[in-house]
């Protein structure tokens, strides 16, 4: 399986996830997820994060275990792992949340480095980022928002 997080408009900015699930043969994907996380500004760590435990969580409910997880985020492989720390309270308890479900899927977590041709990493990113064109409009819309909401600078 391959999971990923995109990030547009910034960092933070507006967010999407997506995972991808392929069969032993890898020439079929099995199953795919993909969510809008916005419209509120999020970092793509975040992003990262919701795409691996989105995946995870689908797991558990359908009873898959014994994956191989790939994920272009060294940042998430490793702080989940527990080979990197992680300082902020909330990337803490996503790391915890992963782990736990890692954990009791039996499931392997390795890092994968992105945009190199990797079939299951493109298409969770592909993924990702058609989401965020879905919810381009509503997104620009937002930035118009907040932007008119800046007191004007006088020059």
């Amino acid at each position: 399986a391959y999971t990923d997080g995109a990030c547009r408009g910034g960092n933070p900015g507006y967010t999407s996830c997506a995972w991808v699930l392929y069969d032993s043969t890898m020439l079929e994907y099995e199953m795919s997820g993909m969510h809008y996380l916005g419209p509120e500004r999020h970092t793509n760590n975040y992003a990262e994060y919701q795409g691996l435990i989105s995946l995870l969580k689908y797991l558990y409910q359908h009873g898959i275990r014994n994956v191989v997880i790939y994920s272009d985020s060294e940042l998430v492989v490793n702080q989940t792992l527990g080979k990197w720390g992680a300082t902020l309270p909330s990337t803490r308890a996503f790391a915890a949340q992963a782990y736990g479900l890692l954990a009791q899927g039996c499931h392997t977590l390795k890092h994968v480095k992105g945009h190199e041709g990797n079939k299951g990493n493109e298409r969770a990113d592909a993924l990702c980022n058609a989401v965020l064109d879905i919810h381009k409009e509503e997104y620009e819309k937002q930035n118009q928002i907040l932007l008119a909401d800046l007191p004007a600078r006088s020059a």
